[in-house]
């Protein structure tokens, strides 16, 4: 996307959260061979790793209606602040979220400052607290240390679940893959469900990102790319799910689907969700045409089938050095990845708007 020379806060936003943020479907219980379905009465123990911005916040909502719906377990949330959350506060907007939506006993960590090949715009992180912080009120609340870190909450969480655990995962992958270097971790893990990478399509780099840079890149990869890499590696053979850019352009956020959103608020998740895309430079970059439900995809085909209409195995790795740093390649070698390509918009919409709601 070319955009004029003269930026506001709002289209700088605006590209920066085009930024950030198939067995697509559950995750079976410890012992199940792949594919089995898990009954109903076992909801599929998840970890959500995010970097906590306009997308994550609204995701983490969607997970906590999920969660008292039963459909999932909302095991432990984490947080990386090398993405597009800004330090510290990113730890608070997540608990807010959690507080508001009646889960505050959630364990939560942040973990990975400073960490990472390419910081996120500043410019763009600026922005998305400005965001966060009117959509959440928590301009004035205090940020006490978690107590563990996030990539020893992840391992702590996978070890002591009573089944294999799913991670979810839509920023840097900095924490995931400093969690799955720990100690009997890797088997604990059914899935890895990560938001990043652009395999057909263009990236999304913007602003002060792009020098150097040729933008075949996604974000999320491109701000980490030796955790990317580390995370393909490390993870279990067949376990990681990616849901790129390729997936996500199917999904944009829409005026019309807002005003539904606004028009049917009967659960804290839809009200936290409809805040924060309600927001002014939000919205005016909602009108631009540009915002995608880039995360809530990947959540929403983590839980219920039928939202990606096609996927396929490919081999993934990623370029670690030079102006295509951080872009997904999928030629081989590379590990064997399963990714989504399309999504059915009205589905997603459906399935998103009920569930934001705690309607089955």
């Amino acid at each position: 996307m070319n955009l004029p020379r003269r930026r506001t806060a709002t289209v700088v936003l605006a590209v920066a959260l085009v930024i950030a943020g198939q067995w697509f479907g559950r995750v079976p219980a410890s012992g199940q061979p792949a594919g089995t379905p898990a009954p109903a009465s076992a909801p599929v123990p998840v970890i959500y790793d995010s970097d906590m911005d306009f997308d994550d916040a609204s995701t983490l909502a969607l997970l906590c209606e999920e969660h008292k719906l039963g459909r999932i377990e909302l095991r432990a949330v984490t947080v990386a602040n090398n993405g597009f959350g800004e330090p510290r506060r990113a730890l608070t907007h997540a608990r807010s979220v959690l507080a508001q939506c009646g889960l505050p006993q959630v364990p939560i960590a942040d973990g990975a400052t400073g960490a990472g090949a390419h910081p996120a715009p500043p410019e763009l992180v600026t922005t998305i607290e400005t965001v966060l912080t009117g959509a959440l009120g928590d301009a004035d609340h205090p940020t006490p240390p978690s107590r563990w870190t996030a990539a020893q909450l992840i391992a702590l969480t996978a070890r002591t679940a009573p089944r294999n655990v799913v991670v979810l995962a839509t920023g840097p992958l900095t924490n995931v893959a400093d969690a799955l270097a720990s100690g009997r971790v890797r088997e604990r893990i059914a899935r890895i469900h990560v938001m990043g990478g652009a395999l057909a399509v263009p990236g999304n780099l913007y602003g002060s990102a792009l020098p150097g840079f040729d933008n075949s890149q996604e974000f999320n990869m491109w701000m980490d790319p030796a955790s990317a890499q580390r995370t393909l590696v490390r993870a279990r053979p067949g376990s990681v799910r990616l849901v790129p850019l390729d997936a996500t352009r199917f999904v944009p956020i829409t005026p019309a689907f807002v005003s539904r959103l606004g028009a049917d608020q009967n659960a804290p998740g839809a009200r936290i969700a409809y805040r924060i895309a309600s927001q002014p430079d939000l919205a005016a970059l909602i009108e631009l045409g540009i915002m995608y439900w880039w995360d809530a995809l990947a959540a929403v085909s983590l839980v219920h089938d039928g939202v990606v209409t096609a996927s396929r195995t490919v081999p993934v790795s990623i370029v670690q050095n030079g102006a295509q740093a951080g872009r997904t390649v999928t030629t081989r070698p590379g590990v064997p990845v399963r990714a989504a390509f399309e999504a059915d918009r009205a589905m997603f919409e459906e399935v998103f708007l009920d569930s934001l709601n705690g309607r089955r």
